[in-house]
């Protein structure tokens, strides 16, 4: 009985094996920003706001989130500049690329 658990266990390891290989092949989508919000972004909106809203979070639950406070991205979304470690932790926290908040 042992035995035969173990050769199912070995099958299974494979299995798990073989499907993140295939997982890791599958290109990553970036997500889709609605037309309306990049409408919003061109027409100069600070980017950060502009998802924030469509996320719908306020500044304190983003803040939360991405553990930034939220004076620090009321500033972001008046223009104040931020570093690349900020546009990390807000584009993870959005689900956005980084290359999109700047």
């Amino acid at each position: 009985m042992l035995y035969r658990l173990e050769g199912r266990l070995i099958d299974l390891e494979a299995k798990v094996s073989q499907l993140e290989k295939a997982m890791s092949e599958i290109p990553k989508a970036e997500p889709e920003i609605p037309e309306e919000a990049q409408r919003r972004i061109d027409a100069g909106e600070h980017p950060v706001r502009v998802i924030r809203e469509l996320r719908l979070l306020t500044q304190s639950q983003l803040s939360e989130l991405c553990g930034i406070r939220p004076n620090h991205i009321s500033a972001i979304e008046r223009g104040q500049t931020f570093g690349l470690k900020t546009a990390r932790r807000l584009s993870e926290a959005l689900n956005v690329p980084a290359s999109l908040l700047f």
